[in-house]
C-alpha cells in the first residue's frame, strides 16, 4: 500500500471517529457550509462566509472553519471535515503559522432566545501527530479581542448577558493553544470547540475539524521530482566523463 493510500485510510478513519461521536451530541452537522445568515460572518472585513463545519441544535450554531491566514478559508470538500493546511509561516510581514482557524458561537440560531452568558464553552487543539494537546479554555470568555453580536449589531468584544454571538480568528501559533507548536512540522491536528451547560458540567454540543499538514503541497511535489530528475541526469553525465 503506498503512503498516500496509507494517509488517506488514517484521515479518512478519524474524520469518521469525530463524525459519529459529533452525531451524538448534537441535532445536525453540516459540512462545507455557510454559518447562518444573519449574521453570518461579522468579524473583522471582507472575510466570507465559507467552508465551515457546523452543529446546529435548533437554538444554538457552533462553528469551525480551517484558513490560510491572510488570505481566506480553506475548501473541505463536500462531507469533509478535513482541511489540507500549509505549513512554514504566514505571508511577510506577519508571525506565526500560515494556517489558522475560524470559530463562531451563535445561541439564537433559528429562534432560540439565550445570551451566550447561559452557557459556557470550551476549545481544544491537539496535534494528533506528536500526541501533545493545548489547555481546554472557554473561548468566548478567555478571548478578549471576540468580535460580539447583538441587538446593537457587532461589537469589539463581547457582552455575555446582552449578545447571542461571538467569532473570532486564531491560530495554534498563538500563546496559549499550543505548546511547543512548530508551524512547518508535517502533522495533523484536531479543534474541537464545544458548548455546555452554564455550570460546565453537562456537554451539549460540539464541533470538530481536522487541520491536514501531513503532506506537501501538489507544487511541493511537482519541484522535488524536477530537482530528482536533475541530480539524475548530472549524475549519468558524470559517469560517461568517467569512463
Amino acid at each position: 500500500m503506498t503512503r498516500d493510500a496509507v494517509k488517506a485510510l488514517t484521515v479518512l478513519f478519524l474524520a469518521t471517529v469525530v463524525l459519529a461521536g459529533n452525531s451524538a451530541a448534537a441535532t445536525v452537522l453540516l459540512y462545507d457550509t455557510s454559518l447562518a445568515s444573519p449574521p453570518g460572518v461579522y468579524f473583522g472585513t471582507g472575510n466570507a462566509n465559507l467552508n465551515f463545519t457546523v452543529s446546529q441544535d435548533g437554538v444554538t450554531e457552533l462553528g469551525l472553519s480551517v484558513i490560510t491566514r491572510y488570505v481566506g478559508p480553506i475548501d473541505p470538500s463536500a462531507g469533509s471535515n478535513v482541511y489540507t493546511a500549509p505549513t512554514g509561516p504566514p505571508p511577510p510581514g506577519h508571525t506565526g503559522a500560515a494556517w489558522g482557524f475560524t470559530f463562531s458561537v451563535n445561541t439564537q440560531y433559528s429562534g432560540g432566545t439565550a445570551d451566550l452568558g447561559d452557557f459556557t464553552y470550551a476549545l481544544t487543539v491537539v496535534d494528533l501527530t506528536a500526541a501533545t494537546s493545548g489547555p481546554t479554555f472557554d473561548p468566548v470568555r478567555a478571548i478578549p479581542d471576540n468580535t460580539g453580536f447583538g441587538a446593537s449589531g457587532k461589537t469589539a468584544g463581547v457582552n455575555l448577558s446582552a449578545e447571542w454571538g461571538a467569532q473570532n480568528s486564531e491560530s495554534p501559533s498563538f500563546a496559549g493553544f499550543l505548546p511547543g507548536f512548530n508551524p512547518n512540522a508535517n502533522d495533523l491536528y484536531k479543534i474541537t470547540l464545544s458548548e455546555l451547560s452554564s455550570d460546565g458540567g453537562t456537554v451539549l454540543q460540539s464541533v470538530s475539524v481536522f487541520a491536514d499538514a501531513t503532506a506537501p503541497e501538489p507544487g511541493t511535489f511537482g519541484l522535488f521530482a524536477c530537482s530528482l530528475a536533475a541530480l539524475a541526469c548530472a549524475g549519468r553525465k558524470l559517469a560517461r566523463r568517467s569512463k
